[in-house]
This record gives structure tokens, sequence and C-alpha cells, in this order.
């Protein structure tokens, strides 16, 4: 009968709520610590997962649908220590909470224990930089990882519009400018185009938002290219109508469907992720995230999993140049330009 430990992953984007299996047929088993956390200091709550690998003989899927194959019992004494330019500066005790998010899959559902803090963390200045690391107090041991914190003040979108123009198709890649989060090792980057949508005459128009993932930059080839001390991205005008005609559906839409564009309908995304995250992701060859990869790569001493941070910087701009008298003209797909609302 096989012999099977499982390890539970968690995605980024939805964190802690996803899972991956390893098999390890020949070696002894010993049960693992597995720590999953990012800490964001813009956050209002910072959440740890802190949970373990198990061993079972036969159908180990089943097994995993019991929390308590996974869970540490009770709570455990798990806290972060925080320091300030390499110098301890407090404890703060993480707290726990159940929450009943987790959709059904392998793992069990929907239910799950976290470690949180709402505790303030520090804010990364030029001249001040801080650093946590987490404590916690297992059964048979005190395990510790530390994470370097992301972000600053001066991290942010500089850029005040995008310009989807069609003069631009198939030229050069539009320029796009943010600042940089002080500690990052990559940043991933999205868009999201907001709408008013309203598909009968007297009907109520509602909120709609495309979304459109403008994928990963990382640190080391983004520094080489700055820009008045910033960092570039760039983006095509041309994918951005392929994004969207998938979106509303082309010219296959309802009769007298409107949507209504206002002055700021385009929100600018980027997540800053630390440099133990960008190993964590490129090692287990996930997407922005913890997800089903190989957990022979782990950032935990003596377990698995990692500890890292992320800060995210948002900000609604314009659309420039011929882009809503563009958006307008297009047959069948009913944009009117309305103003307002930021």
């Amino acid at each position: 009968m096989k012999r099977l430990y499982l390890v539970f992953c968690l995605p980024f984007m939805v964190l802690f709520s996803a899972c991956s299996t390893d098999v390890d047929l020949y070696a002894d088993y010993k049960q693992a610590p597995i720590i999953y956390g990012l800490l964001d200091a813009n956050a209002d709550t910072n959440f740890v997962k802190i949970t373990r690998s198990f061993y079972v003989e036969g159908d180990a899927y089943q097994v995993a649908l019991n929390p308590d194959s996974s869970n540490y019992s009770g709570k455990l004494d798990a806290r972060l220590v925080e320091y300030c330019n390499g110098d301890s500066v407090r404890e703060i005790v993480l707290d726990t909470i159940t929450i009943r998010k987790k959709e059904p899959g392998v793992f069990y559902a929907p239910a799950q224990k976290l470690y949180y803090t709402t505790e303030p963390l520090g804010r990364n200045w030029s001249h001040r930089r801080y650093s946590y690391k987490l404590k916690v107090v297992l059964p048979e041991r005190v395990l510790t990882t530390k994470a370097e914190l992301v972000g600053g003040d001066g991290y942010g979108v500089q850029s005040l519009a995008v310009n989807f123009s069609q003069e631009y198709f198939h030229a050069p890649a539009r320029r796009f400018l943010f600042r940089p989060a002080l500690g990052a090792g990559f940043y991933h980057v999205s868009m999201s185009f907001t709408f008013l949508e309203q598909r009968t005459q007297d009907g109520d128009s509602v909120p709609r938002t495309m979304n459109w993932d403008l994928g990963y930059w990382y640190e080391s080839d983004l520094s080489t290219t700055m820009e008045e001390n910033c960092y570039v991205f760039r983006y095509r005008p041309e994918l951005f109508y392929s994004v969207l005609r998938d979106f509303v559906g082309d010219d296959t839409l309802v009769e007298g469907v409107h949507r209504y564009i206002t002055d700021y309908p385009v929100e600018v995304c980027i997540v800053a992720g630390g440099e133990k995250l960008r190993q964590y992701i490129y090692n287990n060859n996930t997407e922005l995230g913890f997800s089903q990869g190989d957990t022979e790569f782990s950032l935990i001493d003596g377990g698995y999993g990692v500890f890292s941070s992320r800060m995210t910087a948002r900000s609604r701009v314009r659309l420039a140049g011929e882009t809503v008298p563009e958006l307008v003209a297009m047959r069948g797909w009913g944009f009117k330009f309305i103003g307002g609302q930021k």
C-alpha cells in the first residue's frame, strides 16, 4: 500500500484556499510544519496559516477532508518580532480566527483556522527599514522564520492616464510609470476597466468591471530602465480591445444595451512582492501565488511554505487621447461618455 504524506499549499490571489500533494514512497516520514504568510503594511489585518503535513496509508485524500489531519490542536504560541534597522522593537502575539470562505475541494472546507493580528505594521522609509520574525512554539520545537517588509510611503502610481487610441495599434508599447517599493523582488501589474451597464430602457445601471492581467515585472529588469526615478511597465492598446471584446461579446449585444463611461474608468493595480516570495514562485513554477507547485523548494527552515511580504498600490486614471471617442463610435458596443465619478 502506498505511503503518502500531504502538504497543504495555498494560493496568493485568494489566500488560504487551495492545496497540492507531494508523494514520497521511500523516505521515512517526518511530520513537518507548513507556514504561509504575506505581511502587508497597508492591510488592516495580517494573516498567517500554520498547519502541518501528515502521513497515512491508503486514501490520503479522504483523510485530508478532516481538519484534524493538518491542524495543530488548540492554539499555538505564535508571535511576530518586529525589527527596525536590525534592532528588536516589539513582539506582537497572534490570535486565532476561523474563516468560512474556502470552497470545497481536496482539503477540508469551508472553515479554516488562521493566526492573525490587527496591530499596524511599521512602514519603510529610506532611513528606516522594518523586518519581522515569525516565532511559533510547536509541540516538538520552536520554529522561526523572517521576512523583510516591502513598500514604503514613496511607492505608488505616477502616470495619470492610459491611452488605448487606435493610432498606437501595433506601434511600440505604451509606457506607464510608477514609483518603486523598497525591498521588492518583483511586481505584478493589472488594470481594470469599470463602466455602468443598462440592459433595458427602464432598468437600473449596474457596474461591470473587466480585468486585464499584464503579468510580472522583475526588479532586476525594471531597475535598468528607470525614467524620472520611476519604474516603467508597458502595455499594448490593441490588447485592451481584444480583452474588452471578449468581455462584452463584440457585436452580439442585446439591442438597446447602453454602457456609460465616467472620467476615471480605469484602475491600475501594482502588487509589489518580497524577494522570498519571488524565489518561491520561481522555484515552484507558480503564477503569483501559492498553488499546486513542487514543494521540494521551501523558504521555511525545517518545514514547507513561505513567509514574505507584499504591498499593493492602486490608482484610478483617465482614458487619454482618442480612446473615449473611439469607444463611443464602435459599432454595437453601446458606450456613452457621462463623466464624473472618480
